[in-house]
């Protein structure tokens, strides 16, 4: 049977008698993996869909247990995120991002989306590229079903205005947390709690709130964006088994 799908290259692999494995994230079908034996180095409309960073339609036979690219035609290529080094790490952390959270054969349309926002944006900033990686996993979060707690403490439910600022972020419980309620939680020896200089929840809040396009020109603190980096890369650890953070960051 042949399908047509929408998709994203998330990676490409070699794999026997001159064929290659591409990874998908499509908005028809979600995460995907097809064979293809498109030779890559050609200049041909198919070749130039199967390389990352690249937006294309594809038709697709679909097997019992598997796909088979049989054509693809570019439909945005972005390939700009390349001439820059911090474009270039970013999106590639986006790209692993992706291919760890996703389920295969589980759309996602809402991501989908989001995720041609941030190639879209990413290709285009300064210097800001980071900023950007950081608001897209905040509002992936909710998509994915573990988005924090941002509107009381986790614990026990006591109001946001009534904790004072600036606020602590609990890793460990899943969202902003009370200083009571971290003093428990703190006596356990475990505890991931955080008390930046700033209004983390307020920054949480502005990151899944606002569209990805307002990032291009906004870029935080350098000492507030290591303290975000880390809370988010603790965060996608513990609740998706994913930490590209530290990673892109020249660490792990």
């Amino acid at each position: 049977m042949i399908v047509n799908a929408e998709g994203i290259v998330l990676r490409q692999r070699k794999i026997a008698n001159n064929r290659r494995m591409i990874v998908l994230f499509t908005r028809q079908y979600g995460k995907l993996s097809a064979g293809t034996s498109i030779n890559e180095r050609s200049r041909s409309k198919s070749a130039l869909a199967l390389r990352p960073f690249t937006h294309a339609e594809y038709d697709l036979f679909k097997g019992r247990e598997s796909y088979s690219i049989n054509s693809a035609g570019v439909l945005d290529s972005y390939y700009s995120i390349g001439e820059d080094i911090n474009r270039y790490m970013t999106a590639a952390a986006f790209l692993e991002y992706l291919e760890k959270v996703l389920d295969e054969g589980a759309a996602m349309p809402g991501l989908f989306k989001l995720s041609l926002d941030f190639l879209g944006s990413v290709s285009v900033v300064k210097s800001n590229a980071d900023t950007l990686l950081y608001a897209f996993i905040v509002k992936s979060l909710r998509m994915l079903g573990v988005m924090p707690e941002m509107g009381c403490c986790v614990n026990c439910g006591k109001d946001l205005e009534e904790i004072q600022v600036p606020r602590m972020f609990s890793v460990s419980s899943g969202g902003v947390i009370c200083p009571d309620c971290a003093d428990i939680e703190n006596q356990g020896g475990s505890a991931l709690i955080y008390k930046p200089g700033f209004d983390i929840i307020n920054v949480m809040r502005f990151f899944e709130s606002k569209p990805l396009k307002a990032f291009e020109k906004i870029e935080l603190k350098k000492e507030d964006a290591k303290v975000v980096r880390e809370i988010i890369a603790n965060y996608t650890e513990r609740y998706l088994d994913v930490d590209v953070l530290r990673k892109s960051d020249g660490e792990g």
